[in-house]
């Protein structure tokens, strides 16, 4: 099993296989490598000991400098928390190919989509929330789905985005290949494209105030295609009908909170992001989502996602926040030592000495085969609460990882 819990993976939608691999970051192989369980209660940490740098050790109620844009981040989440997994969609696509990703802004829709007259041809667009999966941990194999929702202002907004986001199409190196229209009996207000020599396949379907978008690249049919001059396959209609159909099911009962009633949405409403080590000022260490996901939400995240149910569901996970790091809550305490008994494992990563102060961390350095992975990642339990930290430097991951616990510890 395999898991996101270090650096983000980017989410950029759409991109080939052989750019998607370089982006992935910090993806962990951890099952059957000899974790070391830890019994809970056995050790705690000391914090007259801790060196926490320059990092905050106490619960911070989060604030925000504009809550307009902060709330439209918040409703992607809420998108987040019940969109479909690909293995839903597809049995076949048991591994993500990007972290959840919350948009607010045309470049973070980009990739193959042509982006170029997003703000005229997406009028009224309020937030969105992509995700993306594929059959093979070696994202060369088989196709890659990309499954996001769009929100808009109104009906017509979202009526008009999908046939103009349609019309722009696709952009690949500079270039806008050949595409042919597409037309689903399912589906007949979906506006759908197809590039048979790029074998992409991309679908808007408005439903309500909402856009589901579908796109699908047959990347090993389009290598094939291009070594050996066989003929392009037909367009995947059927896949693309199949996730707009569990997509809009999905999407039942939600109700996308009206633009004026953005800015209200709750920073923090489970009190998770006051117990998370805050992300300091230009960090780049990630491409996270600033805000929680629940259960449901993160399973986006992670790189193994059916592994990682059954590991929340038998741990009771039920929110994850983010910030210089991750927090998970779990079902109690003995639960939290459970959970990191299985994301702190991994063939990659070698067993390092704890900071002072800090006997229960689990330190590690990374020797694996991904070149964008975060060097040092540390990981420590309190309560019913998990944490995770990484950095660039070992100090830093120890100084992080020990103002994460100090926070939980003056947690009053």
């Amino acid at each position: 099993m395999r898991h996101g819990f270090g650096r983000l993976r980017s989410a950029r939608i759409g991109v080939r296989a052989a750019a998607a691999a370089a982006l992935v970051i910090s993806v962990l192989a951890v099952a059957g490598c000899g974790s070391e369980p830890h019994a809970a209660g056995q050790q705690t940490g000391d914090l007259n000991k801790l060196d926490t740098g320059g990092y905050s050790t106490k619960p911070q109620d989060p604030t925000t400098s504009d809550p307009a844009k902060r709330g439209r981040i918040l409703e992607g989440l809420r998108l987040g928390n019940i969109l479909p997994l690909g293995f839903e969609i597809d049995p076949m696509l048991a591994h993500n190919g990007s972290g959840a990703h919350v948009f607010t802004e045309p470049n973070s829709f980009g990739g193959y989509i042509n982006i170029d007259h997003f703000a005229d041809d997406a009028r009224g667009f309020v937030t969105g929330f992509a995700t993306s999966a594929h059959p093979s941990e070696d994202a060369s194999v088989g196709y890659t789905l990309t499954n996001a929702v769009l929100i808009f202002d109104s009906e017509s907004s979202a009526t008009s985005a999908a046939a103009a986001l349609a019309r722009s199409g696709f952009s690949l190196a500079g270039k806008r290949p050949e595409t042919l229209p597409v037309q689903s009996s399912q589906h007949p207000a979906a506006q759908i494209i197809w590039a048979p020599v790029e074998q992409k396949l991309a679908a808007w379907d408005p439903v309500g105030k909402l856009v589901i978008f579908t796109m699908i690249d047959q990347v090993e049919n389009y290598e094939v295609e291009r070594a050996f001059g066989i003929s392009p396959e037909p367009a995947p209609l059927t896949l693309a009908d199949k996730a707009i159909d569990v997509t809009a099911d999905r999407l039942n009962g939600f109700q996308p909170t009206p633009s004026d009633k953005l800015a209200a949405l709750p920073l923090d409403p489970d009190g998770m992001l006051r117990l998370t080590l805050p992300r300091p000022a230009g960090d780049q260490t990630s491409e996270a989502f600033p805000g929680t996901l629940n259960q449901h939400g993160m399973l986006h995240i992670v790189a193994n996602p059916a592994d990682y149910r059954a590991l929340f569901d038998r741990t009771g996970v039920d929110s994850v926040s983010d910030g210089a790091g991750f927090l998970v809550r779990t079902r109690d305490a003995s639960s939290a030592e459970a959970f990191l008994d299985t994301a702190s494992a991994s063939r990659f990563q070698q067993r390092i000495e704890p900071p002072a102060g800090l006997p229960t961390a689990r330190c590690s350095k990374y020797y694996g085969p991904d070149d964008h992975a975060a060097p040092f990642h540390c990981y420590v339990a309190y309560g019913r609460y998990a944490a995770t930290v990484w950095s660039q430097q070992q100090q830093d991951v120890y100084q992080r990882i020990s103002a994460q616990y100090a926070i939980l510890a003056n947690n009053n």
